[in-house]
């Protein structure tokens, strides 16, 4: 069945790319490079589309832009968006996810304005690396990297103190765990066996999280856990995000796409919970697992 969905949809988008589109432009795909998955990562069933061909924008996300093209819906690569075309119906509540500036243009040499991080911002569309968004009554431009889709936590995630063990849960990944770290949000991943704690932005991701760590010191802590180098192998962890403590395994290599360019760290890696799957075979991943459970028996011992 699942076969069948994907044949279909690469089908409907085929005959898509090479015929006019009728609808109200939104936005205009920019470039012959540019592609519509079905999920928003490279990994998914996709197709190429045409230059020139009008989408209706649904929502901006990270560096993915869901859209819909007579009533097919998918993702493409932002980037691959003109910025003339921009949305200007389609708006979204979101939240400076650090303390940051609206910019008069999109452009970080324009007049700017500071703003503290959790200012709520609605985002009336986006200009390349930039969201256009209206704070009161003035109206700007942010960074998409300076911003999240819900409020982020203020506190410093330290961890050395450990009497948040009692509330650290299992999730299964399809039944409300995949919601605890929303797209463009940020959290932390506490590792067991090193006691690091790293602050970290979900970039993506639908069978499991697709994350990055949040700077370049995140990063360098990543490193740490990873033992000097990054690999494939799991860690036990603890996500702490949404208000949750939820047991996780995660892997340390780069790899696939990013949103944060200045963090020293050239990709996104993989955090599971319980009953996610690989992007690649859909198959759950037994060393996760294993790490889940690790990470939820040494919370309760």
């Amino acid at each position: 069945m699942k076969y069948i969905r994907n044949v279909i949809f690469v089908l409907l988008i085929a005959l898509l790319a090479l015929q006019p589109c009728a609808l109200a432009a939104t936005a205009t795909v920019n470039s012959s490079s540019a592609k519509l998955y079905s999920k928003s990562s490279t990994s998914s069933k996709s197709v190429s589309l045409k230059k020139g061909l009008s989408v209706t924008v649904k929502s901006t996300s990270g560096s993915w832009t869901k859209v819909t093209v007579k009533g097919v819906t998918g993702y493409i690569r932002s980037k691959y968006l003109s910025s003339a075309s921009t949305a200007k119906s389609s708006t979204a509540t979101a939240y400076a996810c650090k303390k940051t500036y609206v910019y008069k243009k999109a452009s970080t040499s324009s007049t700017k304005k500071s703003i503290s991080v959790n200012t709520k911002l609605t985002v009336v569309g986006t200009s390349g690396s930039f969201y256009k968004v209206k704070n009161g009554s003035y109206t700007g431009y942010v960074l998409k990297s300076c911003v999240s889709k819900s409020k982020v936590s203020t506190d410093s995630g330290s961890t050395s103190s450990t009497s948040w063990k009692s509330k650290v849960v299992t999730m299964n990944w399809f039944s409300g765990g995949s919601s605890v770290l929303a797209t463009g949000s940020y959290g932390y991943i506490y590792d067991i066996d090193t006691g690091i704690t790293l602050r970290i932005k979900r970039m993506g991701g639908h069978n499991h999280a697709d994350v990055e760590p949040a700077t370049a010191a995140d990063t360098a802590k990543l490193l740490k856990v990873a033992g000097g180098t990054f690999s494939w192998d799991s860690h036990a962890v603890i996500l702490h995000a949404g208000g949750k403590y939820v047991a996780c395994g995660i892997n340390t290599k780069p790899h696939g796409d990013q949103t944060i360019t200045n963090n020293n760290y050239n990709g996104q890696f993989c955090l599971h919970m319980t009953g996610s799957t690989t992007h690649e075979n859909d198959a759950v991943n037994a060393n996760h697992q294993a790490s889940i459970q690790r990470a939820y028996e040494w919370a309760h011992k």
